[in-house]
């Protein structure tokens, strides 16, 4: 991002909210420890790294008090915390009574801090989405978690969608902002070339062989320069042809800025938006970090405006389980 006195307030008035604000919360530390293959079919003992963790309880809530939780996937050059403060997820787990997860990605593993989305591991479901579902596995041992959210922006958007295709049974819904498509087992295409122009060959291909998605949010900027928003139409397909082998046919009901795709039971399964005039960012937060902005819509609200409505269909599905209640 380019520095200005009115980026460095921001950066700084984010800080003191956190730290400093009424009803602060706390966040809890820890390293996950695990061997992840990258470029190879398995993981070598010697490939054991460490990844740090932060777990953010907003105030009031105990370890025992079950509520919903948000897994936050930072893009590139971003940090876990400083992006869970800038793009506005601390603030909403305060009014909305959730707890936040943000691993962070390791130094060394990527030059530019980005997760490894395009490796081959990852694209068949292992990778780093092996050290996001370790620490998973962890906050829902030490802490009573209800219904689970994977969000991501950009590299993070695109491990998340990662998570939607191949561990769909683990979350309520997941949101992928920037995100490229999946590139499916024995891709050749270069994963810049991705991002910078889609995939050459049909995105359905790519998800061939996948069974299940979890439902997906797919945001994207209009004037975004570094992911082509024809990668959203992409991942959206995607997500649209496994979805529809797992529920049935889809229908589409399109409105201003995107469109919804539903199942059989009217609930909501896809959702593709294009917000004109937003780049490759995370806008309508506090901003103050690299590819947060305070202008712009507010993503965090998109996204909890997608959970909340996933969860009211899931609950008149279910006469009424208390699901969508959990969350304010």
């Amino acid at each position: 991002m380019r520095w200005s006195p009115r980026s460095l307030w921001r950066r700084l008035r984010a800080w003191l909210a956190e730290r400093l604000g009424p009803g602060r919360g706390q966040w809890q530390d820890w390293v996950e420890s695990t061997a992840v293959s990258g470029w190879t079919w398995w993981a070598m003992p010697w490939q054991r790294r460490e990844w740090r963790c932060a777990l953010y309880q907003p105030p009031g809530l105990a370890a025992t008090t079950p509520a919903p939780l948000v897994l936050l996937l930072h893009g590139c050059k971003q940090q876990a915390q400083p992006f869970a403060r800038a793009s506005g997820w601390v603030q909403a787990a305060n009014q909305g009574g959730f707890r936040l997860l943000c691993p962070q990605q390791r130094k060394g593993a990527n030059l530019w801090g980005c997760w490894n989305w395009f490796h081959p591991a990852a694209q068949r479901g292992r990778g780093e989405l092996d050290v996001v579902m370790q620490a998973l596995a962890r906050t829902q041992a030490g802490w009573a978690c209800t219904d689970v959210l994977a969000v991501g922006l950009s590299a993070g958007g695109g491990l998340a969608a990662l998570l939607a295709f191949h561990h769909a049974e683990a979350f309520t819904a997941v949101a992928a902002v920037a995100a490229p498509p999946l590139l499916g087992l024995g891709n050749l295409q270069d994963p810049r070339a991705v991002m910078r122009d889609g995939l050459v060959l049909a995105p359905e291909a790519a998800v061939r062989t996948l069974s299940a998605c979890a439902p997906l949010l797919v945001l994207q900027g209009a004037a975004d320069t570094v992911v082509n928003p024809r990668c959203a139409e992409q991942l959206a397909a995607q997500a649209q042809a496994v979805l529809a082998r797992q529920h049935g046919p889809l229908t589409e009901q399109a409105h201003a800025g995107g469109s919804d795709w539903l199942d059989a039971e009217g609930r909501l399964q896809v959702r593709r938006l294009a917000l004109p005039g937003l780049g490759h960012e995370w806008s309508g937060g506090l901003g103050g970090h690299a590819y947060v902005s305070a202008d712009g819509p507010d993503l965090t609200a998109q996204v909890l405006a997608f959970w909340r409505a996933r969860n009211a269909a899931s609950s008149a599905a279910t006469s009424g389980s208390g699901r969508a209640a959990s969350l304010r």
